[in-house]
């Protein structure tokens, strides 16, 4: 069945004229409604859809480029780790080292004990570990044995301190501090 523009025009002449105008505001009606659902809804949820998109993408640009520079971060902090685990000396002993460096500001009747001990951390390192016990310190003498550990040549760290005030002496400490070097295995 095909649409012969003629035979449209036939009935139209046929109507009345309000019958007429009646038809041309159905047609024009039906126009809108079609243009409407047909093209302009689609085109504005089509639009809107692609704003959140957009704006989803772009979160996750800044996600992205946010891990970007923790990652770098870590990697850069992983290498000064390792290059620092590099230069260890494989022959340092580091109980040796805190006797001697907590000497040279503590006296020894004042250590109470030092108890080394080592574990592993994954299969390429160990982290060695004394704990030391201090009785009746001075803040300076902390002070003293903590900046000589912390700075020292060698990569060690302070992992642990407890002070605790003595009774009946506001001068004087009990500590108790755990230092870690870290090795590759050997």
């Amino acid at each position: 069945m095909t649409l012969d523009i003629r035979q449209v025009s036939n009935a139209l002449s046929r109507l009345s004229p309000r019958e007429r105008t009646l038809v041309g505001l159905a047609a024009l009606a039906l126009a809108l409604t079609s243009g409407y659902t047909f093209v302009l809804d689609p085109l504005v949820v089509g639009r809107a859809r692609l704003a959140r998109e957009v704006a989803t993408r772009e979160r996750d640009l800044h996600t992205l480029v946010r891990l970007r520079q923790t990652y770098l971060d870590v990697q850069q902090k992983l290498h000064a780790g390792q290059s620092l685990l590099a230069k260890a000396d494989q022959n340092f002993s580091l109980f040796a080292f805190l006797e001697s460096t907590i000497s040279q500001v503590i006296p020894r009747e004042r250590i109470s004990s030092m108890n080394p001990s080592s574990k592993a951390i994954g299969e390429e390192y160990e982290e060695q570990l004394v704990e030391i016990k201090l009785i009746q310190v001075s803040l300076q003498q902390l002070t003293d044995m903590l900046y000589r550990i912390e700075k020292s040549e060698h990569p060690l760290r302070v992992t642990r301190l407890q002070v605790k005030k003595r009774p009946g002496d506001i001068r004087n400490f009990d500590v108790v501090a755990t230092v870690s070097l870290v090795r590759a295995r050997s």
